[in-house]
């Protein structure tokens, strides 16, 4: 008897915890499990800031998908088309040619990407922290930044190049605009002639209090620790903007900065547009362009098909 293939897109949380709770589940003699993600490892978002803060190494946060599901096949092809009527989806293999996988179950865990479209010129300027390699970038720039105001002979523009703007109050902001504070300012310490009181971080939020997941009194604290550190906050305002000169609020004002992170703005993964929204009733909606579910996660209409990353 041949073996019910199970297909999983995305090696992220989701993707990883429903490979593991399968494997242990099913018996290996009749179910394939196989695992498709771009990166040959998992990524643990909440450490990406200190990786660009260089607090951590990327070892830290990069968890070999191998090493972590024993018994699953894992692949790094791209998955470009998923056909729910056939049963089967599609990759780009190692010669660049085009294939299908059959499978008899499918679970979409692909996530979310990166959409700085809402803002004009965010594409362009800011930087995402979504992966490892996000984070690497970031932290070469921020070195970059301060190598160029160390040799600056114009006051304004060496401000420009220490001026440090991240955008969105939530968990992923707060955290990258501390570390890049943190991190710049203990580096300052080597350089001859930058001070601490050069640097500027700046954090823009749209709503009237940080970190809106947390009680009031977390939130009070957090930001009464970093503004004690010298992170500055501009609350109840939105970023309009971005230009390479920096980021331009809703008020008109412009916050001169060299450098601006973007935590706001997701889109669900180009993959689940093949999963149109249906409207029956108790179907469970998740206010995205992507799918809708039962109770059990099931597609509505497709009853083979999962989502897991509706939880």
């Amino acid at each position: 008897m041949s073996k019910a293939t199970i297909v999983i897109l995305g090696g992220g949380f989701a993707g990883v915890k429903c490979a593991k709770t399968l494997r242990k589940l099913l018996p290996k003699e009749q179910y394939r499990l196989v695992v498709f993600n771009r990166e040959n490892h998992m990524v643990f978002h909440p450490l990406l800031a200190e990786v660009a803060s260089a607090a951590i190494q990327t070892k830290h946060v990069a968890a070999p998908l191998r090493q972590l599901l024993h018994g699953v096949k894992c692949r790094t092809e791209e998955v470009i088309n998923v056909d729910l009527d056939k049963n089967f989806i599609e990759y780009e293999a190692y010669d660049r040619t085009r294939r299908q996988m059959f499978y008899d179950h499918l679970v979409i865990a692909c996530g979310n990407r990166a959409n700085f479209g809402i803002v004009p010129g965010m594409d362009e300027q800011a930087f995402p922290l979504k992966n490892v390699g996000d984070a690497l970038k970031l932290q070469a720039h921020i070195i970059d930044m301060m190598e160029k105001a160390e040799v600056c002979d114009d006051p304004r523009k060496r401000d420009w190049y220490l001026t440090f703007t991240v955008i969105g109050g939530g968990f992923s902001g707060v955290e990258v605009a501390g570390e890049i504070n943190e991190f710049v300012r203990k580096s300052s310490k080597f350089f001859e002639t930058l001070t601490g009181d050069m640097i500027t971080v700046n954090l823009i939020h749209s709503g009237q209090q940080i970190l809106p997941e947390v009680n009031s009194s977390l939130r009070d604290f957090a930001q009464r620790e970093m503004e004690k550190h010298g992170v500055k906050f501009h609350l109840g305002v939105r970023a309009v903007q971005a230009s390479r000169e920096g980021v331009t609020l809703d008020s008109g004002a412009l916050i001169p900065s060299a450098t601006i992170v973007c935590t706001i703005g997701t889109t669900p993964h180009p993959l689940v547009a093949c999963c149109e929204p249906v409207a029956l009733p108790g179907a469970l909606r998740t206010g995205l362009p992507a799918g809708s579910i039962d109770r059990w996660l099931r597609l509505e209409l497709l009853h083979n098909h999962q989502s897991p990353r509706h939880f």
